[in-house]
């Protein structure tokens, strides 16, 4: 299917809106979908989508600027219809080879009435989803000067041909309570992208989904050279173990070897070749895809929600202190790198009879609890698969027989 966003701007102005957006264009465009993102202000971020700069939708638009000037005095005239037919034409044009237009707050937020206007004109030929973040009738910042008059009416109005979606409980009940709508609109909780949060290498943007991480239990970290004495076997008997119990958890090894060790090469090949088969998809030597720079150990610890250190000697320890500043909590073995800082956010795992432990503890993390916690909840591919692929079935043309 190929969609359209609407919005009044997008980056590099920064909000919530704008964000969800951007998050919603690269989500859809990562599911297979074509992609146009329409707005009034903006940049081409040129991530894969095509971008449209639509000069009516700016507010430097003459005839926004004026339509704008009269409605604030409470007053409308003829430059309210001229403009909403300009808009209307222009509309037109550009939505001409969509399926469906997303269209973000505009149904419900007084920013550019004539446009509002507009898009209610179009829907009865046009698909369109007001996707609500926000409602001028229950925002105690905005007083409209004649809010049961048109235009300023509309935005206790609502169309039959457009479907509604709120972006939380509340905001569905005041939908459905001003709007008038005959029931409540369908639930869609914004989501959060991590490529765009932390800025992600290409090398991870496209290692995300092969690794699946919004469904993992655990996301373990081992930032370590392929040495004897890092103890990676230990690391992978971890998961084992887990999956034995039935977690789901994922292991991300650095793996880099050591230059002219035949220690390293033997020790790197018997790990890979003991591996269970039932295990390659749960232990990632992340240096046999790609070259681990530091733009890329940035991103995995900050894709990652535990350090999972279980070196058997340190001249220092590093990632010990590299994790604390990323607020990973840190499972490690004892050695002295795990004294150079307070014990609260380490615990001790020596020998695998203290897993259990040490998962309790674990899982009684504030910070590892809310990263799952988003990650399962939020995350695009969570948040496209239980929410969108239902919606979006509704919207999918009928096939003929």
């Amino acid at each position: 299917m190929k969609f359209a966003l609407l919005h009044y701007s997008t980056w590099p102005e920064m909000g919530g809106v704008e964000n969800v957006v951007r998050d919603q264009a690269n989500m859809l465009r990562r599911a297979g979908h074509q992609v146009k993102v329409l707005t009034g202000t903006g940049l081409d971020l040129e991530e894969g989508y095509e971008f449209v700069l639509m000069p009516e939708l700016s507010p430097e638009f003459e005839l926004h600027k004026s339509v704008n000037a009269v409605l604030t005095r409470g007053q409308s005239d003829q430059s309210f219809s001229q403009y909403r037919s300009a808009l209307v034409e222009a509309l037109k044009n550009v939505l001409a080879d969509v399926d469906v237009t997303i269209v973000h707050n505009i149904f419900t937020m007084h920013v550019n009435l004539a446009l509002t206007r507009a898009l209610h004109d179009l829907a009865p030929t046009h698909k369109m989803i007001a996707w609500t973040h926000d409602l001028t009738a229950t925002n105690s910042d905005y007083a409209l000067p004649n809010p049961t008059q048109p235009p300023w009416n509309l935005m206790r109005t609502n169309s039959p041909d457009v479907t509604y979606i709120a972006t939380s409980d509340l905001r569905a009940a005041e939908m459905k309570t001003h709007l008038k709508l005959p029931t409540l609109p369908q639930v869609i909780p914004n989501m959060v992208d991590p490529a765009r949060l932390f800025l992600l290498t290409p090398e991870m943007r496209e290692s995300l989904v092969s690794l699946t991480i919004p469904w993992r239990d655990f996301v373990f970290f081992l930032p370590a050279k392929v040495m004897v004495r890092k103890n990676i076997d230990f690391a992978i008997e971890v998961v084992k173990k887990l999956r034995a119990e039935g977690r789901n958890p994922l292991l991300l090894i650095t793996g880099a070897k050591v230059s002219n060790s035949p220690a390293s090469e033997h020790y790197g090949t018997f790990l890979r070749q003991s591996l269970p088969d039932e295990l390659k998809s749960h232990v990632v030597f992340v240096s046999d895809f790609f070259a681990i720079q530091d733009d890329t150990l940035r991103d995995l610890y900050l894709m990652s929600d535990c350090l999972l250190f279980p070196s058997r000697q340190e001249g220092f320890g590093l990632p010990i202190l590299e994790a604390a500043m990323f607020r990973l909590p840190v499972l490690c073995h004892d050695i002295p790198a795990y004294r150079a800082l307070e014990s609260e956010g380490s615990f001790l795992l020596n020998d695998l009879a203290k897993l259990p432990e040490a998962l309790k503890w674990l899982e009684g993390q504030p910070s590892f609890r809310q990263q799952r916690r988003c990650r399962r909840l939020f995350d695009p591919a969570i948040i496209y698969s239980k929410y969108y692929v239902p919606l979006l079935e509704k919207f999918a043309p009928q096939k003929t027989l």
